[in-house]
């Protein structure tokens, strides 16, 4: 998906920037406005948040509409809440996966050690390498994940390294 983005954005460089954050964050666009859920955000405060012009902000905005395909995308994303921080508060366990994003199977992997040992999942991220800083997989537990299991989740095929908190 983000290679075909990128394509319809290839004379537009300066706005890939504006459209990755749209899609890493949720952001959606309709009606030549970009919206976190059903809250409108201002092109200016998007633009400081980015690190590019105001301007920039609203011709990819423009540029998203024009597009029929990139209309159809953009007007059905939905921000999601990474929990990860707030479980900790919470006395969850938080297991993050980094991986090689091209490897199959991680995810099955993973939440097979945990549903072996009886630990229930309350919330799952895979962020996707294209449009974030790396490949990682964020587990939120019911419980604390014994440290015992790390070597476990390092045999799974592609996995490069576990962070448990």
């Amino acid at each position: 998906m983000w290679e075909k983005i990128v394509e319809k954005f290839d004379r537009y460089p300066s706005q890939i920037s504006v459209v990755r954050e749209f899609l890493r964050l949720g952001i959606s666009v309709k009606n030549g406005k970009a919206f976190c859920g059903d809250i409108e955000l201002i092109p200016t405060k998007i633009a400081d948040a980015i690190g590019v012009d105001r301007k920039v902000v609203v011709s990819a905005i423009q540029n998203i509409e024009k597009d029929e395909e990139l209309r159809k995308v953009f007007s059905s994303l939905k921000p999601v809440a990474n929990i990860a921080d707030v479980a900790r508060y919470y006395k969850y366990g938080v297991l993050e996966i980094y991986a090689q994003s091209e490897k199959i199977g991680i995810v099955s992997g993973i939440t097979s050690v945990l549903a072996r040992e009886g630990i229930s999942i309350r919330y799952i991220l895979a962020e996707d390498p294209e449009i974030s800083v790396e490949s990682k997989l964020t587990i939120v537990t019911e419980t604390k994940i014994p440290g015992r299991l790390v070597d476990e989740f390092l045999e799974v095929d592609g996995v490069e390294k576990v962070v448990i908190s």
